[in-house]
């Protein structure tokens, strides 16, 4: 099972909006707006991006997951760094590793 951190924001027409940490909504004061919470300046990847590209960028910001955007901004999926590991690791890696769950 992989593990959730962050709720990215959508619209109803599916663009996204920002990023909202679980965490920081979890020490947050009940009374606080959620509004407050959302970071607008997010790192995407665009639906054409190659593998590599999307590894390296998630090794770059040291990011645990990574929304996946078309041409018009909406949000079509999220890489998690357990499946940007296993799309570069060589297949005589993955097999030595034990497997996760």
């Amino acid at each position: 099972a992989e593990h959730v951190y962050y709720v990215y924001v959508v619209d109803e027409d599916e663009h996204l909006n920002g990023v909202l940490s679980l965490r920081d909504l979890i020490v947050a004061q009940p009374s606080t707006p959620i509004a407050d919470f959302i970071r607008r300046e997010i790192f995407t990847v665009d639906l054409e991006a190659g593998r590599d590209e999307v590894a390296a960028m998630m090794a770059k910001y040291n990011l645990m997951a990574l929304p996946v955007i078309d041409a018009e901004n909406r949000l079509r999926g999220i890489v998690t760094v357990d499946d940007a590991l296993e799309a570069v690791l060589p297949e005589g890696v993955k097999r030595r590793l034990p497997k996760l769950s």
